[in-house]
């Protein structure tokens, strides 16, 4: 019995994004295929799965005791693949296989340390053995300053998108899920980081739209960072942070400064939290935490009244 084919000769599937993703995507398509073997299906394309092969795998998945959240993510990867092959037969939502969207209460805070990403920024900005170390350290500031993806922050059209007068940004290329938004009130420290980027901007390989990468170097830029990243110790193996650790420091700062209390993944569990949002704030303290958290959810891109998304963020306040 085959497994699924990945890689077709010429007909192979194009997926769209940088290199680390496609890599992601399939790695987890392979899982997919595998389970959909051990489930004792001999489908060999893509444009044979159908929905009774995602229901099955995750029957199989569950039974394996594996959880909702890696099931999710191994049927996304399988959808790309899906669609990529023009098979868009599959459900968009997980629910009808009886798989959930689990919430996500981060332990332990990955936020970045302030000094430890504004030293990792001012190394860049001087870096002279690196000719791309000015401009990365830029892309790093708008991911510390304003919380973007990776691959928001390369993308973002300063020329077009960002209003200096009325203090908005629009976020329309990378982000996830491709759903744009739009960043407002923009802070002076926010301002003056988008002015720093501006003096690197590009005209991109589309028309009229300029970014953050080298002019013709498109998503080979993610390379560069990620070489950058290295240079300046920002990396999991080197300090316990990656570059997505801004997006994190991001939106702990956002919380603190709307609530007047730290989040629940400063504490050590969640009635230690409990206890001092109470001391900071008094009964009110339910009710700044679910503002804070809605404003969070929405600038990271996603709708209000996510607390799955916030609590990867901040942890769980129940």
């Amino acid at each position: 019995m085959k497994s699924i084919s990945l890689a077709l000769g010429a007909n192979r599937a194009t997926l769209s994004g940088p290199r680390s993703k496609q890599h992601r995507i399939r790695q987890n398509a392979k899982a997919f295929a595998s389970r959909v073997r051990e489930a004792g299906f001999g489908v060999r394309k893509w444009t044979n799965i159908s929905n009774k092969h995602f229901a099955a795998v995750a029957a199989k998945m569950k039974g394996q005791g594996v959880g909702d959240g890696r099931i999710a993510e191994i049927f996304s990867a399988a959808r790309h693949l899906c669609e990529a092959y023009g098979n868009t037969r599959i459900s968009p939502t997980n629910n009808v296989f009886g798989v959930k969207r689990g919430a996500i209460a981060n332990a332990n805070s990955k936020a970045v340390a302030p000094e430890f990403v504004l030293g990792a920024i001012a190394k860049l900005e001087a870096e002279s053995s690196y000719e791309h170390g000015p401009r990365c350290a830029a892309q790093i500031r708008l991911q510390y300053e304003l919380g973007l993806r990776r691959e928001e922050s390369a993308k973002v059209d300063l020329i077009n998108d960002w209003d200096k007068e009325g203090r908005t940004l629009r976020i329309q290329y990378g982000p996830k899920g491709g759903r744009p938004r739009t960043l407002h009130n923009l802070s002076d420290r926010q301002q003056e980081a988008l002015e720093r980027a501006l003096s690197y901007v590009s005209q991109s390989d589309r028309p009229g739209i300029n970014n953050l990468m080298p002019e013709g170097m498109g998503d080979k830029w993610q390379e560069k960072l990620s070489y950058a990243a290295r240079l300046c110790g920002f990396t999991k193996k080197e300090s316990g942070w990656t570059l997505h650790s801004n997006r994190h420091e991001r939106f702990h700062r956002m919380y603190a400064e709307h609530t007047g209390f730290q989040p629940p993944n400063q504490y050590p569990s969640v009635e230690a939290f409990q206890q001092a949002a109470h001391n900071a704030a008094g009964e009110e303290w339910p009710r700044l935490d679910a503002e804070a958290r809605d404003e969070i959810e929405v600038t990271a891109g996603h709708s209000a009244g996510r607390r799955d998304v916030s609590n990867a963020y901040l942890g769980s306040s129940q």
